[in-house]
């Protein structure tokens, strides 16, 4: 984490316009709780009374804004994007070479520089770690894993055997990345056998999975998760899905196996996505939705709870006019 960091490396980071050169700010705070060492953003007017009141040293904002704010600023385009950039600044943490003496080491392990491996963890036969790695208390990491480099492991996640994970990736704690996927074929007598999950788990580069989330691994083939995914806490990636590049997923939202969901996908809070179909790229799926067959034309948005893949526009108007009618 910085100690210091001026306005003219601000504007640099995020190709903004800076007002005010050689302001020095050391912390990043909401607009109400900055004192006069902070950067803060400006995004909403309903936040104006907030910005007039600001005690902040600079403020991110958009040009458009300039006449609510006198003070040092730097303009951009997009004022929330900035929040998150400059916000990750003062969020870095520097982890040093450290192997807790309760560590629980298989044969073969490969380990890159400035590792921290924390209490209570267990690592598995011919597991391999990049460099400048976090592994926090009791994760278990199984037999033929490699993880890249600059991967937060937070406490409690469990990665099964063979799986492979890209750089820059994070998982919150409680993940569990390669468990057996929901598979069981029917005996004549209407009992289930399960079928042997022999695939794994293969996660590309900058890839977020939150708290208590699944990635099932594959019956055959390997689940994918490509670069760029973000995952929010309590979902479930059944197994063989694939989910494309840049997609993002919110809380509680299941999708079945051997789904393919293409790329630059969002996809809303407790949607539910059956196994099987494909989804095509740039597809917004609201919260709650329930999507049964293929999507196949991209850049739709799909809102429904019943029946199943209305597109939003028809949602809206079926939902009015059953408003219209509940009030007669």
């Amino acid at each position: 984490m910085p100690d210091r960091i001026s306005s003219d490396l601000i504007a640099n980071l995020l190709d903004g316009e800076c007002v005010n050169r050689d302001i020095i700010v050391d912390n990043f705070s909401s607009l109400a709780s900055a004192n006069n060492r902070s950067v803060t953003f400006f995004n909403d007017v309903k936040y104006k009374d907030d910005l007039l009141k600001t005690k902040a040293a600079l403020v991110i904002l958009k040009k458009e804004h300039s006449n609510l704010f006198g003070g040092a600023a730097v303009y951009v385009d997009d004022p929330y994007l900035a929040f998150a950039k400059v916000a990750s600044l003062f969020n870095k943490t520097k982890y040093f070479d450290h192997i807790h003496s309760s560590v629980v080491l298989g044969d073969n392990i490969t380990l890159g520089s400035n590792v921290f491996i924390g209490p209570n963890v267990v690592l598995g036969q011919n597991v391999r770690i990049g460099d400048s790695c976090f592994i926090g208390a009791n994760a278990f990491i199984g037999d033929d894993v490699s993880i890249g480099n600059n991967v937060d492991i937070h406490p409690n996640v469990y990665i099964s055997n063979q799986v492979k994970i890209g750089n820059h990736c994070e998982f919150l704690s409680g993940a569990k990345i390669g468990t057996d996927g929901f598979g069981y074929a029917r005996e004549k007598n209407k009992s289930w056998f399960k079928i042997p999950q022999t695939g794994s788990v293969v996660i590309g580069n900058n890839v977020d999975i939150g708290s208590n989330s699944t990635v099932d691994r594959g019956a055959i083939d390997n689940t994918v998760i490509e670069d760029g995914v973000k995952i929010d806490n309590l979902v479930q990636i059944g197994h063989n899905c694939l989910i494309g590049q840049n997609t993002i997923i919110a809380g509680c939202a299941g999708i079945a196996g051997s789904t393919k969901i293409g790329k630059n996908c969002m996809i809303g809070g407790a949607a539910m996505i059956k196994g099987h179909i494909t989804i095509a790229d740039d597809t917004i799926i609201s919260g709650g939705t329930g999507i049964g067959k293929n999507i196949e034309n991209p850049g739709k948005r799909f809102t429904n709870v019943f029946p199943y893949n209305l597109e939003h526009k028809d949602w809206l108007r079926i939902a009015n006019n059953l408003k219209k009618m509940g009030k007669k």
